[in-house]
């Protein structure tokens, strides 16, 4: 072989040679790079949850709506949106109402007794969005609590045979008033006749109803986390 076509064919190999090493190399960067750069998205926005005719709200949008909704709305609306004192908010009703009207609503409130949420400076403009965004989806389930989760969660703290055999005070009990103190998680036992507070009660989150045992003598009180007090009068 001549000296000139043995350099061609020897050049012809050494650039061969050289692309194969850089494509080696290329691709060992690559699966390094895979490998070791962080995502830089976020795993709970990229989750979605979607309802058919509402708009998409990723994971973090939609527990964020959860927790608004629990705190402002829930003890009018209900926790799955049936209505109570408040309309229901179900998502064959809030879907034909649109966003705009939703957001309408929540901002300006109604004569009916829906808060003005907007105007009163209570939720910003983002948090109203997302609320008219939020009550078109499907409400999402509250988890289980069953019988045997309230017997874990029931306190005697006085067993019904140590209890007074007779009132122990001067209460006039029928002429006794309970006032709830909401935001404050008490309530304010008042004395119809000289309209003093006899005494103040922790009770717990968001004090709803107070009622009175058929006897009279206890007095249950009922708050949105739940929680039931029975409050012995004789005591």
């Amino acid at each position: 072989m001549s000296k000139p076509l043995l350099a061609g064919v020897l050049a012809g190999f050494s650039l061969l040679g050289l692309a194969v090493a850089q494509a080696a190399v290329n691709a060992e960067n690559a699966n390094a790079a895979l490998k070791g750069e962080a995502s830089t998205i976020d795993p709970v926005s990229a989750q979605v949850v979607h309802t058919p005719g509402a708009p998409d709200l990723n994971a973090a949008e939609f527990e964020k709506a959860k927790e608004i909704y629990f705190q402002r709305c829930a003890g009018c609306h209900g926790v799955l949106r049936k209505g109570a004192t408040g309309k229901p908010l179900t998502p064959d009703i809030t879907q034909e109402r649109g966003q705009q009207f939703l957001e309408a609503l929540i901002t300006y409130g109604s004569p009916a007794g829906m808060p003005n949420w907007g105007t009163s400076n209570a939720l910003t403009k983002d948090e109203i969005t997302l609320m008219a965004k939020f009550i078109q989806h499907t409400p999402p389930t509250p988890p289980e609590w069953g019988m045997a989760e309230m017997k874990d969660s029931w306190h005697v703290l006085v067993k019904p045979e140590d209890r007074p055999k007779l009132q122990m005070n001067k209460l006039d009990l029928p002429n006794l008033f309970s006032v709830t103190l909401r935001d404050d998680g008490k309530i304010a036992l008042i004395d119809g006749n000289t309209k003093e507070i006899v005494k103040t009660i922790d009770t717990g989150y968001a004090v709803h109803i107070s009622r009175m045992s058929a006897s009279g003598r206890y007095l249950l009180v009922i708050g949105r986390d739940a929680k039931i007090d029975m409050i012995d009068l004789w005591g």
